[in-house]
């Protein structure tokens, strides 16, 4: 029993980390493509969910909206130049990363 559930478990785990890499190779085309021929047709109802459906997937890849700076990673940079702070008594350089953090939109 625990043989074949282990079995089971491993191949579902093979098959989807395939899925996965082939899901990061598909342009939007195609994922428009394959959902609406998934969904049953071409109709405006199925184009919409499939724009959204779609849509969400890479933007999701992009891990923040474009045009959008990335403020904590700018910040964290700004530190790490900076060298290491003393606990409570942070230098002019910390505090200018700070500042410019929290000015950052």
């Amino acid at each position: 029993m625990r043989t074949s559930l282990f079995a089971s478990l491993t191949i579902a785990l093979v098959l989807t980390l395939f899925s996965f890499q082939e899901a990061k190779s598909e342009t939007l085309m195609q994922c428009m493509e394959s959902c609406i021929q998934y969904e049953g047709g071409n109709s405006a109802t199925n184009k919409a969910t499939c724009k959204t459906r779609c849509g969400s997937k890479y933007v999701n890849q992009n891990k923040k909206p474009a045009g959008q700076r990335d403020c904590m990673g700018e910040f964290k940079n700004c530190n790490k130049s900076c060298g290491k702070e003393k606990i409570g008594q942070p230098s002019p350089c910390h505090k200018q990363c700070k500042a410019v953090l929290r000015t950052c939109t």
